[in-house]
């Protein structure tokens, strides 16, 4: 009744708001959808801000106001208390390396075994919607914008001063909140954004259990510079009475993790890849690591809610369901295989050097015996170190290596607009990746293979295909999850509209 009560005051205060003031008037549920997204992307961190404020170092304490204390703010004014919130069950999913793809496989397992699950992830690939799924499915477009109204109407009206709104990541989180609890799903597996601590999901309080990937370097600029920061941040999630388990790591991070779980009062246990498990493309160690944290934290969470129904996880994973679960994972952009015209894409969204040694490991064996022409179609982003990534790509042979921006169209989709990079930023990077390109040619003096590459930079991605239409080829597209939606939106644009606007 509490729940119901809240989420009623949410809908009166967004009735106030004229729908020609903060909603625009549109006439079908696909302009709407825009609008709305065009809303959003009103609350992305301005490049040009980002550059004058530069890398300042934000204390703990200024960290800790600026996500969690605000987004618990934002919170509570749109109408949902912190009590509330504790009322969702959840699993909380952090980590450096295939924690997308442990929350995608945790996800549908659980479904397969009868609950009704949310999934909230990041990034999304070709819309927004895809970070907020029910069932396994991206809600509608029309409970997007039904839901995005109310909450946006609503922080709008409790304003204080001008720039008084969630940021991007913040809204989107209380958004997926919001309806998780009003579909009322038994389990919602929330995907950490960055790091962990300061985390805009680690609002929550009551968390049951809580997964953790392999930690590696990356988003250092925020999370740290070694592995022991990283480690700390990530292990943040870490709630008391809670149930937490991880994947073997590096003996600096595992010290940091099991101090840290003394420290919050937060059982750890270090989930070994015994169950082997296989599943299409991907490389049998990398999905047999994340199957094994997915598959224990499925099997915790039945007997935290059904009892004991299975004698041992060797039972759980043997079961008809779990095996259901395991099989039947649709998570696009991680090893995925995609035939398109004359070209075989192979796509994967690596982005830290062990990844991308993983990614071109995999390319490398599919393509072994393929007389096709391989090509690469790369870019990175952030803080990540491109030398790194690209000398791992360097040892695949290319015949061809286009960079582009992580951009599908000149003019780009509302779903697709990123305020934090400027263009031309993203247009230098590109052609910095060309000239590392060449640097690693000279380092490495392959001779002939160098000479008959073509190495090219282009505009946007739909320029990158056209070129790539004139033959066959093996093409390898990898380097950033942004770029994989791009490369998705353009030649299987229809991904999702299977739930477009029921």
């Amino acid at each position: 009744m509490f729940l119901r009560h809240c989420l009623g005051k949410i809908y009166r205060h967004s009735k106030m708001i004229s729908a020609n003031a903060l909603n625009p008037v549109v006439k079908d549920i696909s302009s709407e959808y825009e609008a709305a997204i065009k809303a959003l992307n009103g609350l992305q961190t301005n490049a040009q801000y980002l550059k004058a404020k530069g890398n300042r170092y934000l204390s703990p304490e200024e960290q800790y106001v600026k996500s969690i204390l605000k987004t618990q703010n934002y919170l509570i004014k749109s109408g949902v208390t912190l009590d509330v919130l504790d009322t969702l069950p959840v699993i909380h999913v952090t980590g450096t390396k295939g924690k997308g793809t442990t929350c995608a496989l945790t996800e549908s397992i659980l479904r397969q075994h009868g609950y009704k699950t949310g999934f909230y992830s990041s990034p999304h690939l070709i819309e927004v919607r895809e970070r907020i799924r029910i069932n396994g499915v991206p809600i509608s477009k029309t409970n997007f914008v039904n839901n995005f109204w109310d909450l946006y109407n609503t922080l709008h009206l409790k304003k204080t001063y001008s720039g008084d709104m969630p940021i991007y990541f913040q809204f989107l989180t209380l958004l997926a909140f919001r309806v998780f609890l009003t579909e009322k799903v038994d389990v919602a597996i929330i995907e950490v954004g960055i790091g962990g601590e300061y985390d805009s999901t680690n609002i929550l309080r009551k968390v049951p259990l809580v997964g953790i990937t392999s930690i590696g370097l990356d988003h250092m600029s925020l999370l740290g510079n070694t592995l022991e920061q990283i480690a700390w941040q990530k292990s943040g999630i870490m709630k008391p009475s809670a149930l937490a388990f991880t994947v073997p790591q590096e003996a600096p991070v595992l010290k940091i993790l099991k101090d840290r779980s003394i420290e919050k009062n937060c059982s750890l246990t270090v989930v070994k890849p015994e169950v082997d498990v296989r599943h299409d493309n991907q490389p049998s160690d990398i999905y047999k690591l994340n199957a094994n944290l997915a598959l224990s934290l499925c099997d915790r969470w039945v007997r935290l809610t059904k009892g004991d129904c299975y004698k041992d996880i060797n039972d759980f994973v043997r079961s008809e369901l779990t095996q259901t679960g395991l099989k039947t994972l649709k998570w696009p952009g991680r090893f995925q295989v995609l035939q398109k015209s004359n070209n075989m894409f192979y796509i994967d969204g690596a982005h830290t050097p062990e990844s991308i040694h993983a990614c071109s490991v995999w390319f490398s064996q599919l393509t072994q015996s393929s007389s096709r022409a391989k090509v690469l179609i790369f870019n990175a982003t952030g803080d990540r170190n491109s030398k790194d990534l690209l000398s791992q790509l360097h040892k695949c042979s290319f015949n061809k290596v286009f960079f582009v921006p992580n951009k599908a169209i000149p003019v780009p989709r509302e779903d697709e607009k990123n305020f934090n990079i400027m263009e031309d930023q993203q247009t230098a990077r590109c052609h910095h990746h060309s000239v590392i390109w060449h640097e690693l040619d000279q380092e490495t003096d392959n001779g002939n293979i160098t000479k008959k590459q073509t190495v090219k930079v282009f505009s946007s991605v739909t320029d990158v295909l056209k070129e790539c239409a004139v033959e066959e080829h093996d093409v390898l597209v990898t380097g950033s999850l942004h770029l994989i939606g791009a490369v998705l939106s353009v030649i299987n644009p229809n991904l999702y509209t299977d739930n477009c606007d029921s």
